[in-house]
């Protein structure tokens, strides 16, 4: 009994010593752990101080929200995973039986849970009432609709995607992008400065993340064959560089410093955003680089929230972190 029950866990364990392994291969130096403690306190400092000014039923709309995010977020990595296992990976026989299956998801959700309830005790006991069960829907909803999606044929995929992934990289891309901002802020400026800014902030964002789109593996091939950090970067940032060059001043021109500071501040943290997936990519694959990444997004949205005068003092700190690590992958074929 104990032996069958410890063959249906495996799944877990090997996933679970492979967090561990990149968790300590992560964070090696005390340097990293100095660091990656900081950002910890930073974070829930500001977290328990959100959470704790306003009325618990605006605190408890949030975490309801939050819990349902971050229970998709949950239930999306671990389909993604099980997909893996049941496919590519070594212990394939057992993550074809659905015993094994239902007991790594019910491990992997309870880990998530007991994280998310360690962060809301943090920051206001009262609410784990709502993000526990609003993590669970949210896990619950991506679970069914995993279950009723179909995959798609492999004649259907992805030519004409990959076509517009490569155009969207090329300067042209930037042009036609600034072209389209312009003339949507003509009609845009019949509405209002108030009205102005919201569209002028979520256009440039939009527009600048379809701009700033990366490949990990084409990151990968030019770290291995010699290229730098700085020239990747600037790879993928051919689209967004004129973008912004031309953006910038036509919104000052057209409809005053503050519609060209929000492109400019938008294009800046979108170019930051970049050369973090980048430096990610650099050293690990895509699914742990992309919730790396979203770590230090949100590291540096608490930052930007509670001080911001040290946001540039954090964004430096996690890319140097990034690059330092990453420098010893150049020229890997050589």
């Amino acid at each position: 009994m104990g032996a069958s029950e410890t063959r249906r866990d495996r799944l877990f364990h090997h996933d679970w010593r492979i967090a561990v392994n990149s968790a300590r291969a992560t964070f090696a130096g005390w340097q990293d752990r100095l660091i990656a403690g900081t950002m910890l306190l930073i974070a829930m400092t500001v977290v328990r101080s959100w959470f704790t000014d306003p009325p618990w039923r605006i605190a408890a709309w949030v975490a309801l929200g939050a819990g349902i995010v971050v229970g998709m977020v949950a239930g999306r990595l671990v389909a993604a995973r099980l997909r893996f296992h049941g496919s590519d990976g070594l212990l394939a026989a057992e993550a074809l039986q659905s015993l094994t299956r239902r007991r790594y998801m019910a491990a992997s959700h309870g880990a998530g849970i007991a994280v998310l309830a360690a962060t809301t005790l943090i920051a206001r006991p009262s609410l784990l009432i709502i993000s526990a069960p609003a993590y669970l829907a949210g896990a619950f909803a991506v679970h069914m609709i995993t279950n009723l999606a179909r995959p798609v044929p492999a004649i259907r995929k992805a030519r004409p995607g990959w076509t517009v992934r490569r155009w969207l990289r090329q300067p042209g891309a930037g042009i036609v992008a600034a072209m389209i901002l312009l003339l949507s802020l003509l009609w845009a400026n019949t509405l209002g400065t108030n009205a102005l800014i919201a569209v002028v902030g979520i256009e440039v964002i939009l527009l600048a993340l379809t701009l700033t789109l990366v490949d990990d593996s084409v990151v990968r091939f030019m770290t291995i064959a010699g290229h730098g950090a700085r020239a990747i970067v600037l790879h993928h940032a051919q689209s967004l560089l004129p973008f912004t060059g031309l953006a910038v001043p036509i919104c000052l021109v057209a409809f005053g410093p503050v519609a060209a500071g929000i492109v400019a501040a938008a294009s800046i943290a979108t170019l930051l955003l970049l050369a973090a997936r980048v430096l990610a990519y650099r050293l690990y694959g895509k699914r742990f680089a992309d919730l790396l990444v979203s770590i230090h997004a949100g590291v540096l949205l608490l930052a930007g929230y509670a001080a911001p005068i040290a946001l540039p003092f954090v964004a430096i700190a996690i890319l140097w972190q990034l690059q330092r690590r990453g420098a010893a992958k150049t020229w890997l074929l050589a």
